[in-house]
């Protein structure tokens, strides 16, 4: 069944929210607690902040592609990155050269250096009824590589067809968020965080993961992600 766009920022925000009251619980922890020992938790509560903003964003996108999958859509239909990302495993099929491929079902010729130049052909053959089939892009196709940096996040835009720069405002943020939660984790960062610090972080993730639900949601309400629309 198609999901509507309103469901998909319901769906969003419900996500968004459990997450945001869990930090805000675990935030209250700190009542009874003197200053010095408030210092040292609130890194605990910085490398928490991180924790939510990586695993929102990534499901965040894994919500619109079940968006985008949920329409039952031609791949010829979208964006050229979507397009690409929906036919994976033809792709890798293409790339295995395998006799057997169950995409490909053409015999080889037995000449090996002419593998390549005939699965190029078949290719060719049976793209336009690749691209006739509904689309379906998986889950997988979003991977922040446990390591959210800006680049990591343009490169999951840039596999599902969204814009590189699409987050462009919050690329500093992200980038200082990631460097601080190292730098706690990896123990190079012995002093305690300010109440002050942890308030500021607290803003610009909660900005950073309102403003990127409201890009996604609007993209698909307005069907950015089809061929004929421009973004």
């Amino acid at each position: 069944m198609s999901l509507m766009p309103d469901e998909l920022r319901a769906n969003l925000e419900a996500e968004l929210a459990w997450r945001q009251e869990e930090f805000a619980f675990l935030k209250n922890q700190m009542n009874n607690m003197g200053e010095n020992d408030r210092q040292r938790y609130r890194k605990s509560l910085v490398l928490m902040l991180y924790s939510h903003m990586e695993g929102y964003i990534k499901i965040c996108l894994q919500t619109y592609i079940q968006y985008i999958n949920s329409q039952k859509l031609r791949r010829k239909d979208v964006d050229m990155g979507l397009m690409v990302a929906g036919m994976h495993k033809e792709f890798l099929a293409y790339e295995n050269l395998d006799r057997k491929c169950e995409i490909f079902r053409k015999s080889l010729p037995n000449d090996t250096h002419l593998h390549r130049l005939f699965r190029r052909i078949d290719f060719l053959e049976a793209l336009e009824s690749f691209k006739d089939e509904e689309l379906y892009v998986e889950d997988q196709v979003i991977d922040t590589e446990s390591n959210l940096w800006y680049i990591v996040l343009q490169k999951n835009l840039y596999k599902i067809g969204l814009p590189v720069n699409l987050f462009d405002q919050y690329h500093n943020d992200i980038d200082g968020l990631v460097n601080r939660r190292n730098s706690i984790a990896h123990g190079d960062f012995r002093a305690g965080v300010s109440g002050q610090e942890l308030s500021t972080w607290e803003e610009r993730v909660n900005a950073i993961l309102t403003g990127i639900t409201r890009i996604v949601y609007d993209y698909a309400n307005n069907e950015r992600y089809l061929c004929s629309v421009d973004t």
